[in-house]
């Protein structure tokens, strides 16, 4: 049973709202096949809570957490180190997993894991074995699991393959609607003022709840899916460009759990709808979206004197199916799709992709476009390894030389098979030189980004100030994480300043960057020098960071560095010296309407860096 107090775990039944949650957290227990669950959604919105409610209506099981900077010993197992001294003989001491065998595992902020570690875990899990081999020993012992883990995206991203190793992904949210914001306030207090008793109100629910996992756990043997079931399942996955197999096992698989949930021994179309959602959201691969969508656009204006034509697109698909139809009339609409079903079997298959896209699409749109995904960071972020006494332990490894950060740990198991035979000196343990381990310590690689902001009089008459404004301010308030530091520079004829130097506090910029005063000429060249000052000495102070200029201007230079000579002409030279190590440039178009000459276009190429229009960063 869970730890604690059975009255401390707020009922599941009493949880509003988060119906997929609820359903995906059903099908992983009624159905051991289903190895994993990945729930998604912003802090504050109960994802640990469900989890840890919905886990406290089972017997005989029990959650077995994973920490933060857990080693790899304390997970999979080790040495015993009070056989190795006392008996002088190498035995393995069991880890977390073994504890997690026949119960639930789980991982909260799995985003923060180290993507190895996490590999490592779930090959266990699917394997059904954890394979020790360290320090002179190797055993194996059984890990019959499922692994739920939580996670904000707003944090860091999920790397997609470990996404994949999760049968099910679902998202949570924040509730939107006053009513339901009322009611989660008042079962909260309710809660917290009477736990047995508000427990007892919703016991004869959590009963049901378990009631229906064991009934479909009984069923789900007779379960049938069909070979017309399965060749829907695989056109909706082919539609939404899943890659690989596991979202179409995952999707039938599913279905057949939804369908014994249901009481039911054969699969629907709903069952198959449902479970698509539940599988494919964290799998599909957006075409668009794998091409680079900051590139810069090529100007497609027509030529002068002539007028754009107008042109219908029809999709590649449909233009073939077209004219091979008017090609080989023989040929049956079945037939030139590549499938076996009737003409009924494709108009539900095209429903249910119609109906799943929507969901997915709706699901899409919640969540905001985040400051590391404008930046191209996005599940980029890397561990590094520290030679300073700073970061988390990851390791051990032989010191090189005298060590000055030594690994205790492992340096004891190094030394406790040879206690027997060595002299105590009325030590508890004997440890020699050959026996010293040294900590291996990596952190999680942070970004530096540096806002600059061309605030001078030409964006005050196009009116793009505010939104300039807040632009900059969606980026920081929605997407800032905290590890990382942000800068803010401002400049106009004049004024060129660092109004912000680096810092992890983002009140600061806000404020200043909404009281800045505006107007004037466009000193381009004179912020450039400034911005690359600055960076190259901040990098030179922190050769691990990772930076990232961003630059928001209409970029027509009007103010040179030089009085009297010509600023476009001048920028160029600038822009020629503008290198500097481990930094990105985004240039983001601030112009109301671009010109035949795209001034933020042509600067982004001469700094090599991205160029985004300030409308496409569609803030909400």
């Amino acid at each position: 049973m869970p730890s604690g107090p059975l009255s401390r775990r707020f009922p599941f039944s009493a949880i509003k709202g988060m119906e997929d949650v609820k359903k995906a957290l059903m099908c992983a227990v009624a159905d051991d096949d289903i190895l994993g669950v990945l729930i998604k959604g912003p802090t504050g919105t109960a994802k640990s809570v469900m989890v840890r409610s919905f886990i406290g209506t089972l017997p005989g099981k029990s959650i077995v957490n994973i920490p933060q900077n857990v080693t790899d010993e304390q997970l999979f197992g080790g040495l015993d180190i009070e056989d190795a001294i006392r008996f002088g003989k190498t035995a393995v001491k069991g880890g977390i997993l073994q504890r997690a065998d026949g119960n639930i595992l789980y991982i909260d902020n799995i985003n923060l894991f180290d993507p190895k570690t996490l590999s490592s875990i779930l090959e266990c899990a699917e394997s059904g074995k954890v394979i020790v081999e360290r320090e002179g020993i190797s055993a194996e012992y059984e890990l019959r699991t499922t692994v739920i883990a939580t996670m904000d995206p707003a944090e860091q991203m999920l790397p997609d393959d470990i996404a994949d190793r999760f049968d099910i992904c679902v998202q949570s949210y924040s509730a939107d609607d006053i009513g339901d914001r009322i009611e989660i306030i008042t079962s909260n207090l309710e809660f917290e003022a009477d736990p047995e008793g508000f427990a007892e109100r919703y016991s004869k629910e959590d009963s049901a709840v378990l009631l229906t996992v064991d009934n479909a756990r009984n069923i789900l043997k007779d379960v049938e899916i069909t070979r017309s079931d399965i060749e829907k399942i695989s056109r909706v996955c082919l539609d939404l460009n899943v890659k690989g197999h596991r979202a179409d096992i995952s999707t039938a698989r599913t279905s057949k759990v939804l369908a014994a949930l249901d009481g039911r021994t054969a699969v629907s179309d709903a069952d198959i709808k449902a479970a698509a959602i539940l599988c494919l959201l964290h799998r599909r691969k957006d075409a668009a979206k794998e091409r680079n969508v900051f590139q810069p656009q090529r100007d497609e204006s027509p030529p002068e004197g002539r007028e754009r034509e107008t042109t219908i697109s029809v999709g590649a698909e449909e233009r073939e199916t077209d004219e091979g139809a008017a090609e080989h009339p023989e040929h049956t609409q079945d037939e030139l799709s590549g499938g076996s079903g009737t003409g009924e079997d494709l108009g539900t298959v095209a429903e249910i992709i119609s109906s799943v896209k929507e969901k997915l699409e709706d699901m899409d749109s919640i969540e905001a476009v985040r400051l590391h995904k404008i930046a191209g960071k996005t599940g980029k972020r890397k561990n590094i390894t520290v030679k300073k006494r700073a970061g988390r332990h990851r390791g051990f490894k032989m010191p090189e030389g005298r060590s000055t950060d030594p690994a205790f740990d492992a340096t004891v198991r190094a030394a406790a098979p040879y206690q027997r035979i060595r002299e105590k000196k009325d030590l508890s343990i004997n440890i020699e030189q050959q026996d010293i381990r040294e900590k291996i310590r990596i952190r999680r690689d942070s970004c530096s980004f540096l806002f600059a902001v061309d605030v001078s009089g030409s964006l005050v008459k196009s009116g793009m100030m505010q939104d300039i404004k807040n632009g900059v301010k969606a980026m920081l308030m929605d997407n800032y994480i905290q590890r990382d530091k942000v800068a803010l520079l401002t400049f106009r004829t004049g004024e060129v300043r660092i109004s912000v130097p680096f810092t992890r506090s983002i009140e600061g910029i806000c404020d200043i960057l909404e009281n800045t005063m505006t107007g004037d000429g466009t000193p381009l060249g004179p912020a450039l020098l400034l911005i690359r000052g600055y960076m190259i000495n901040y990098v030179r102070k922190n050769p691990e960071e990772r930076c990232c200029v961003i630059l928001i201007t209409d970029g027509e230079a009007t103010y040179p560095v030089i009085r009297g000579k010509d600023a476009t002409l001048e920028l160029r030279k600038v822009t020629a010296v503008m290198k500097i190590p481990n930094t990105e440039w985004i240039v983001v178009d601030s112009s109301l309407v671009p010109g035949r000459v795209n001034h933020a276009l042509n600067l982004s190429r001469m700094l090599g860096g991205r160029y985004i229009r300030l409308e496409d960063l569609q803030f909400v």
